[in-house]
């Protein structure tokens, strides 16, 4: 049976995780492609084979979305799969059209086929859209729990704007590690204020790296950050 072509949508963040735990080993598959929008300078990269797997020696190239129906046509794309949040429904629904139109089908992926199983209690703060306080509830959220004698390790939506080979599981514990991994600005201002307080803070590419490390030196996993709008953003579940 021929593998199906696989073109999935993203922003660097879902997209990156729901090919790592739904189409990375999965033979029945063939990812030809990732688009990005929202976040500068992705696409022209490719997702490298460090984290893409033994079925693709090369890598992913990631394209602009705007070229979709036409990577849907050269590659002769069988289904497109929608991996990014922050968006009304009557978007997704046109980018859904699009699709339709260009001949492959139109996919999402649910918590069933892409979520993480751990083996400590996990709090999730999300929220529908950017800006609705997700980081400042989180921190209000590790206080209470610090202030019981709890140990934390805070997971973070990742930041992929450097190189994805380096940053496929993160660990913040000082100010020095903000400066080991080139932070910028806006990783900054969410990291420091989790480091002040004492919790440990991991962000990265590769979750199932990330929750197997914070398993081991926290008794409740954070998940701050990630929008709620068309799927679940929340990576880990407990087990």
């Amino acid at each position: 049976m021929a593998k199906r072509k696989v073109l999935i949508m993203g922003a660097a963040g879902r997209d990156f995780h729901n090919f790592n735990t739904f189409f990375r080993d999965n033979e029945e598959y063939e990812v030809v492609a990732f688009t990005a929008t929202q976040i500068p300078d992705i696409d022209g990269r490719k997702y490298p084979t460090e984290l893409a797997g033994s079925l693709y020696p090369d890598g992913i190239p990631i394209y602009d979305e705007k070229d979709l129906p036409e990577l849907i046509k050269k590659f002769d794309i069988d289904l497109v799969v929608f991996a990014y949040s922050d968006v009304p429904y009557n978007y997704v629904m046109d980018k859904g059209s699009i699709v339709n139109a260009a001949g492959a089908d139109f996919m999402f992926l649910g918590p069933k086929a892409t979520q993480i199983k751990s083996t400590k209690p996990v709090i999730s703060i999300c929220a529908i859209r950017t800006g609705c306080g997700k980081s400042q509830t989180t921190r209000r959220v590790s206080d209470i729990l610090k202030s019981k004698g709890f140990k934390l390790a805070a997971i973070r939506h990742p930041m992929p704007y450097g190189d994805l080979t380096k940053q496929i599981a993160e660990r913040f514990a000082t100010y020095d590690d903000l400066d080991k991994y080139e932070c910028t600005i806006e990783e900054r201002e969410e990291y420091e204020p989790h480091i002040d307080r004492g919790t440990i803070v991991y962000a990265g590419v590769d979750y199932e790296k990330i929750i197997r490390q914070a398993e081991q030196e926290a008794d409740i996993i954070l998940w701050d950050g990630g929008n709620n709008d068309f799927h679940s953003t929340n990576p880990i579940s407990t087990s």
